[in-house]
Formats: structure tokens, C-alpha cells, sequence
């Protein structure tokens, strides 16, 4: 019995001692997620400004492409990857494969900026949870000693890594939600070119007799 309340005591304090350490990484973590979120929030608006300008110029884009004889002109820098990979496109010269790899990289890096978005999503409500429960080991004991100023110091932390956590939660999942739908029309877009500018012969398929 006394070698369990033994073994059982040693794993408490190497626990306790374990999510003492970590306290300090977390909120690093925090500073580093809320870094990250208020840059992804920075080049959102970047982004949208590119989009503003570009709006005129894609819908008369648009408009060509729906044309059965439609006759495309470079696009400018405003429509950013989407106006990269549609201008590589048109100079592919109807090459099915490498219409197909302009197509498939584009999509692949859309995807990396959502995956990345999504990341945080989940890491940095998890890395507020963490920094909420870690203090309140200290705060209980502090709680049973009477005293409340360490109480109310672990207290303060756990509140405030609590409302950083959620805070890039917040601004990662609003950004990923506005630019997969972005990103979920450019493909639209991208695929309908990329079916445009292949010749009509590569797009048959012999039948067998």
C-alpha cells in the first residue's frame, strides 16, 4: 500500500511538474498564433483590395470566355495566382499536359492556404484550453493555503490565454471561410479556361469497333 501512495505521489509531482513547464511554451504558442492570425487577417484585406481591382477585369474576362469565339488578351497583375496561372494557361498553346499541371499546381497551392488557416483553427483554441487548465493546479493549492493573490494571478492567466486562444480561432476561421469560397470560384473559373483552350480533338475519345 505505502509503495502505490509512493509511486502515486512521484507521478503527481512529475505531472505537476511536466504542466508547469509547458505554461511558458503555450503562451508563446499564443503569441506566435496571434501573430499569425492578425497577418493571415492583413493579407486578407491585401487580398480583397487585388480582388476590388480586379473585378472589372475578370468579369469582362468572363465574358470572352463564354464567347464561342473568343479571342483572350494577358491579364494584368491585379488578379494575382488566378491571373498567373490563367495568362500560363493561354500561352500553353492548347499543351493538354501542362494546362493540366498549371491547373493542378494552382489548386495545390489554394489548398496549402486553407490547410494552413485550418491549422490554427484547431491549435489555437487547444493552446487556450492548455493555458486555462495548467494555472489552475497552482490556483487550487494557492485556494487551500488562503492566498488569494497567487489565486487571482493564475487566474488572471488562465482567463487571458483562454481569450487568446479562442480570439485566433475566431479570426483563422473566418478567414479560411472567406477564401475557400474565393478560391472555390477561381477554380470554377480555371477549369473553364483550361477546358476552353484544349483543342477539341484532344478531348475525344476514340470509340473501339
Amino acid at each position: 500500500m505505502m509503495t502505490m501512495m509512493n509511486a502515486l505521489t512521484f507521478l503527481s509531482n512529475a505531472f505537476s511538474l511536466i504542466s508547469g513547464a509547458m505554461l511558458i511554451p503555450v503562451m508563446l504558442g499564443l503569441l506566435l498564433g496571434l501573430l499569425m492570425a492578425f497577418l493571415c487577417l492583413g493579407r486578407l484585406l491585401r487580398e480583397l483590395m487585388e480582388r476590388y481591382r480586379f473585378a472589372k477585369e475578370r468579369a469582362d474576362y468572363s465574358a470572352v470566355l463564354e464567347s464561342p469565339d473568343a479571342v483572350f488578351a494577358a491579364l494584368s497583375d491585379n488578379g494575382g495566382v488566378l491571373a498567373g496561372a490563367l495568362n500560363k494557361i493561354q500561352n500553353a498553346s492548347g499543351n493538354t499536359l501542362l494546362i493540366d499541371k498549371t491547373v493542378a499546381e494552382t489548386e495545390a497551392y489554394w489548398q496549402s492556404q486553407l490547410e494552413k488557416l485550418q491549422t490554427w483553427v484547431r491549435i489555437g483554441p487547444s493552446l487556450g484550453l492548455m493555458g486555462t487548465l495548467i494555472p489552475l493546479g497552482p490556483g487550487l493549492l494557492a485556494l487551500a493555503s488562503g492566498d488569494l493573490k497567487t489565486l487571482s494571478d493564475n487566474l488572471i492567466v488562465a482567463f487571458a490565454t483562454t481569450v487568446v486562444g479562442v480570439l485566433i480561432g475566431l479570426i483563422c476561421g473566418g478567414v479560411h471561410t472567406i477564401r475557400k469560397r474565393w478560391y472555390r470560384n477561381d477554380a470554377i473559373l480555371l477549369t473553364f479556361t483550361a477546358e476552353r483552350m484544349i483543342p477539341s480533338s484532344k478531348k475525344e475519345v476514340p470509340h473501339e469497333t
